[in-house]
Order: structure tokens, then C-alpha cells, then sequence
């Protein structure tokens, strides 16, 4: 019902509860109202209670308008507290919640990424420069991954994804993809010279009777064995 609906409404229920009252009140022995007072009490009725009610209406109307929008702003910061500004995937926080709603199934396999060289874009070519290598490296995993998986920012040129239920040789095939299509980037700097990057990935099973944790500290050290074995490789955890 639109605003105009509801004062007519709210207009007519005051104008009928007066005839009402009228109609009772003249029933009273020695309390008879002459029927020409009915259209006074009428007029008296509508003309007080009309914009009383319009004032009623468009408060309500802007109120039903305010608390839309506060509930619009709420989904929006709860949405944005759950991405990362710059490059568009999961928070650190979001990604542990979700990855812990899918790590007590078995199957599922981490990916550490870290990009090699990282300190060098920022030292070299400044942090706009960074932050765009930073958002190619995280559109390039997302693409690279399924849309059931999971990824996230964990800090810095740190990523992490999740991969749901797959055996080993899947999970090996997809480091590989990702790995390469890190390694497929061109990144523009502010000069204008186009860079190469790459990125070094740990990649360990996922074990649902411990904590996700300790799936992501064997990731971290086969990363790590990574960036020591020549960068651009993935390494699985033992």
C-alpha cells in the first residue's frame, strides 16, 4: 500500500470511528445528536485527523527508507570485512572461517603462495607497482582456481587457497596451474616496463583431526623449500 493509500485509509477509519461514536452517543436516551451535526463532526474528523495522518505516514515512509538503507550499509561493511580491498579475495579471518566450515571433510589440500622477489617491485618501481602486481597474482589465482575452492590474502605477497576434495595428483596439477599462471603474468610498473613474475607455492594435505593450522605450517615450510630450491617451483610438504 502506497503512502497516499494508507492516509486515506488512516483518514477514513477516523472519520467512521466518529460517525460511530456520534451514532452510539445519539442512542443515549436525552443524548440525541441532529443529523446535521453528523457532517460537523465529519468535517471536524477529516480535516484534524488529515494531517495529522499525512505527518504519521511520511515519517513511517522515512523511516521504512532509513532503516533500508542501514540495513543495505550493514550487508555492505559485512561483505567488505570479509574481502580484501586490494586484490578482491578472501581476508585473513574469512578465509580461516570458511576454510574450518570444509577442513574436518577429507580431501582437501593447502596451497601456500608466496611471489618471489616481492620487496623488489615495491624497492624498484614503487608500491603502485606492488599493488598492481598484487592484484594480477590474486586475479590469476582465482582464475586458475575451481570456483568450489578457496582463497585468500593472508598478509602482505602471501596467499593461501584451500582445495576441496581432491586426491594428490590433482592437488600437484593445480600447484602446477597456478604456479604457471603466476609465472604467465606481465605486469606493467609506472615506467612502463613490463615485468615478469613468479611465485613459489607449498602445497600439504589437509588433516581433519588436526588443526588448520598445522595443515598451513607444513604448507609454509615446503614453501619455504621452494623459495630455497630455486624459486618458481611447487614443493609438497613430506
Amino acid at each position: 500500500m502506497g503512502p497516499k493509500q494508507k492516509i486515506a485509509c488512516a483518514v477514513g477509519i477516523s472519520v467512521f470511528g466518529t460517525v460511530v461514536i456520534m451514532t452510539v452517543v445519539s442512542l443515549i436516551p436525552g443524548m440525541f445528536i441532529p443529523l446535521r451535526y453528523f457532517s460537523v463532526g465529519i468535517f471536524c474528523s477529516g480535516s484534524i485527523s488529515t494531517p495529522v495522518c499525512v505527518l504519521l505516514v511520511r515519517q513511517s515512509e522515512e523511516n521504512r527508507r532509513l532503516r533500508q538503507e542501514l540495513e543495505l550499509r550493514v550487508a555492505e561493511l559485512a561483505r567488505l570485512a570479509q574481502i580484501d580491498g586490494l586484490t578482491g579475495l578472501l581476508s585473513r579471518n574469512a578465509f580461516f572461517d570458511r576454510a574450518e566450515q570444509v577442513h574436518r571433510q577429507p580431501g582437501n589440500w593447502y596451497l601456500l603462495i608466496d611471489i618471489d622477489h616481492f620487496k623488489r617491485f615495491n624497492d624498484d618501481h614503487g608500491h603502485q607497482t606492488g599493488d598492481a602486481v598484487l592484484h594480477a597474482v590474486a586475479t590469476a589465482i582465482a582464475q586458475a582456481l575451481r570456483p568450489v575452492d578457496l582463497c585468500g590474502r593472508l598478509g602482505g605477497e602471501e596467499f593461501a587457497v584451500c582445495l576441496i576434495d581432491c586426491d594428490e595428483d590433482q592437488a600437484t596439477r593445480r600447484a602446477e596451474h597456478v604456479r604457471a599462471s603466476i609465472q604467465a603474468l606481465r605486469v606493467r610498473a609506472t615506467n612502463g616496463r613490463m615485468m615478469r613474475v613468479t611465485a613459489s607455492i607449498g602445497l600439504s594435505r589437509g588433516e581433519p583431526a588436526q588443526p588448520i593450522e598445522a595443515s598451513l605450517h607444513r604448507a609454509d615450510i615446503a614453501m619455504y623449500a621452494a623459495k630455497t630450491g630455486g624459486r618458481n617451483q611447487v614443493r609438497r610438504a613430506a
